[in-house]
């Protein structure tokens, strides 16, 4: 008597082979999430949150001052990865003059990478306008943050530039 395998035996490995497959792909997919995780988060997140309505208020104060400001920011020299870029941010009152008594600190953050961000206070160059150079380590998308403060008032530009 021969021992035959009755049909469809092995229609429960189909089964099998295909929890195998989806079980290896969701573990390299966890894999290549972790590994590629830069680490970037919130600090002082809760506090943040708690802080959101004088976010607003203060965004209202800004639109109230009815300042013009601008930021130009060019490539001077490359070395490297590393850009040395000259920034001029222009303050222009809501009569279209240039705004007296500054003191900024400008920030160049890169929105993808942590570590490499760069920050320093600014030079007047003139009335209501503040210039400079700085190089960032590497060329690319950057936040760049300007803080002024003129006479009690404060102003914040954020604007995203490419640095090539």
């Amino acid at each position: 008597m021969s021992k035959q395998r009755a049909p469809g035996w092995w229609y429960p490995w189909i089964f099998v082979g295909f929890f195998a497959v989806i079980i290896t792909v969701n573990g390299i997919m966890m894999f290549f999430a972790y590994d590629s995780w830069t680490g970037l988060e919130t600090k002082d997140h809760y506090l943040k949150g708690l802080a959101y309505d004088n976010n607003v208020a203060g965004a209202k104060a800004q639109a109230a001052l009815g300042w013009d400001v601008k930021i130009d920011v060019s490539p001077l020299e490359s070395v490297d990865l590393q850009r040395k870029v000259a920034y001029q941010v222009t303050f222009l009152d809501h009569n279209k003059k240039p705004v007296k008594g500054l003191k900024a600190h400008i920030f160049f953050i890169r929105p993808t990478s942590e570590g490499l961000d760069v920050d320093e206070p600014v030079d007047m160059t003139g009335d209501g306008v503040v210039s400079g150079e700085i190089v960032l380590p590497v060329p690319g998308q950057w936040d760049t943050r300007v803080h002024a403060e003129s006479l009690g008032r404060q102003y914040q530009l954020v604007e995203r530039v490419v640095v090539r």
